[in-house]
């Protein structure tokens, strides 16, 4: 089975192929076209069939929505996805050319691979080629700024940490949420309205729950937590744990 699919993208028409041949997938990503596997098309072959080196394969067709197709296209231009769009704010994956755009007072350690256009680079094809998720751009709507980053991560914690969040459903996953607004921009509720974005996504299309790491002296992120329905799963005071001064709480969504 071949199908060539055509989708509209920022005002150009791109074609996608699917497939359950393997060897014709290879063939055309490697004349350089987008590509799609189909491990089952009601012929039942397509199961048994090696599909090493496609890099978005799905059950069946009934998987294949435009959604997706334009997630794969997207993928295969370089062009970012959309996360959400809220009243104020779009959340987008990062863009190699927003390097310049954050502010150099922002320059820290957690900023350095955003702020080099090269290694901003390998991380997007990284990062959200491979989990479908990371750090965001965080843009104003009006005027158009990029002004902070924010997203979602595995659990970066420390053991004790790790081993005090609640256990979850087989189908469901910790993500850790970070974010950083610029300091022009804050005490504008950004942080929350990026924030509450992110929840959303997260539970709609990453099929995951959040927690946080925050300084216990962070009151004005504890109270974010709060607002996201968040709440104090584990204290720990203890800097040989943390590595870090101070104490530290961990914060997790509550459990219905």
């Amino acid at each position: 089975m071949k199908q060539e699919r055509t989708l509209s993208i920022e005002g150009k028409e791109y074609t996608l192929l699917i497939s359950d041949e393997p060897q014709a997938l290879l063939e055309a990503k490697a004349s350089g076209r987008a590509v799609l596997g189909c491990l089952d098309t009601g012929n039942g072959e397509g199961a048994s069939r090696d599909f090493q080196g496609i890099p978005y394969v799905v059950p069946s067709m009934e998987y294949v929505t435009e959604e997706l197709l334009e997630l794969i296209l997207r993928r295969y231009l370089g062009l970012p996805w959309l996360i959400d769009e809220t009243e104020r704010l779009y959340i987008r994956e990062f863009v190699k050319e927003d390097a310049e755009n954050i502010p150099e007072e922002e320059y820290g350690k957690e900023e350095e691979i955003f702020r080099d256009p090269d290694k901003l680079e390998v991380y997007i094809k990284n990062q959200y080629g491979f989990y479908e998720y990371g750090t965001w751009a965080v843009l104003k709507k009006s005027p158009s700024l990029l002004i902070g980053m924010a997203g979602v991560s595995n659990p970066n914690l420390p053991e004790t940490a790790l081993q005090a969040l609640p256990t979850l459903p087989d189908d469901l996953c910790w993500l850790e949420l970070g974010y950083h607004i610029f300091k022009p921009y804050r005490k504008n509720g950004y942080a929350t309205e990026a924030a509450k974005a992110i929840l959303s996504y997260s539970h709609e299309v990453l099929s995951a729950r959040l927690c946080a790491w925050i300084e216990a002296k962070n009151k004005a992120s504890c109270a974010l937590a709060e607002s996201l329905g968040m709440e104090v799963v584990k204290v720990i005071s203890d800097q040989t744990a943390t590595g870090w001064p101070g104490a530290y709480l961990l914060y997790a969504e509550k459990m219905q």
